[in-house]
């Protein structure tokens, strides 16, 4: 049986002093599971609150996809009923024009006894020109409305598609975002990026659609990649091993554009993943941390 109490004995040679300090088990045991402990509940944390940032990014790309759709179907169907309402007004304009000869003849006509004679005689002789005149201007503004809408929707996918929510590549974030010591230089600097630390050669993804800037060699990140999104939106890939697209190239998120390295300034492989919005940089782990076919680490 363990005994319960251990005493530590510290002597000083030069002096002879001897300090004894006695250590009761339980409440030391104890001391040393609140002290593991930390750590792991942090850690659980974390990742409980991660994936629930991550289904709630989720949620609101499937309401968005569901929006969009809505729009797309509501202006698919005014512009059907507007052009049949053009088409409609373009008939009534051309029935009614009447042969001047007839129109003089009509004008000739007596006067009807009844006050309904008088009435429908009334409503024949007038012009509904300036009626169908009305009702054209009204589809008119119609139109613009339908067109803004229309834009509106198209603007609305693109941004969508241009926005970044989820990591490169498989692996775990060994490198966050903001101030850190440097690993050369053990310096306090500004880490403008995400490092996620996976296997050699794994492949590296597109985060949005967008157009390849440049896929060359960069310093101290090695070979980059670098994408444009449109909308002031801009991704880097840092440290590849190789190129799977050159400058120029068009891609969708979840295209593969280069795998996994060491390139440049880096302690091991991994991915340096940069967002850039408006000319400087933000935090990728606040739009999402995971790509749908990843599972989250």
């Amino acid at each position: 049986m363990l005994p319960k109490r251990y005493s530590v004995i510290v002597a000083d040679r030069s002096s002879g002093v001897v300090h004894r300090f006695t250590l009761a088990l339980r409440p030391t045991l104890a001391l040393f599971a609140v002290i593991l402990a930390l750590p792991i509940g942090w850690t659980v944390q974390s990742r409980v609150s991660t994936s629930g940032q991550i289904q709630q990014l989720r949620l609101r790309n499937a309401t968005l996809s569901v929006e969009n759709a809505k729009y797309h179907s509501a202006t698919t169907a005014l512009s059907g009923r507007v052009a049949a309402l053009q088409l409609v007004i373009g008939e009534l304009r051309d029935s009614a024009v009447v042969n001047p000869q007839i129109r003089r003849a009509i004008g000739r006509l007596p006067e009807p006894d009844s006050a309904r004679g008088a009435a429908l005689r009334s409503v024949a002789l007038s012009s509904p020109t300036e009626t169908l005149n009305l009702l054209d201007d009204l589809l008119n503004v119609l139109n613009i409305q339908l067109a803004d809408a229309t834009a509106g929707v198209v603007h609305q996918r693109a941004f969508a598609a241009a926005t970044p929510f989820e990591l490169p590549t498989d692996g775990r974030v060994s490198g966050r975002f903001g101030y850190r010591p440097d690993p050369f230089t053990g310096e306090r600097a500004h880490h403008n990026a995400v490092d996620i630390s996976t296997g050699y050669g794994q492949p590296v993804y597109a985060t949005a659609d967008g157009v390849v800037e440049s896929a060359g060699w960069q310093g101290a990140l090695g070979n980059l990649i670098s994408i444009d999104h449109n909308f002031g939106i801009v991704t880097k890939y840092g440290h590849l091993s190789k190129f799977a697209t050159t400058a120029g190239d068009t891609v969708r998120r979840g295209d593969v554009i280069g795998y996994a390295g060491a390139t440049g300034r880096a302690t091991g492989v991994h991915v340096h993943y940069e967002v850039w919005v408006n000319d400087r940089t933000m935090n990728p782990l606040q739009l999402g941390v995971t790509r749908a076919s990843q599972s989250a680490n």
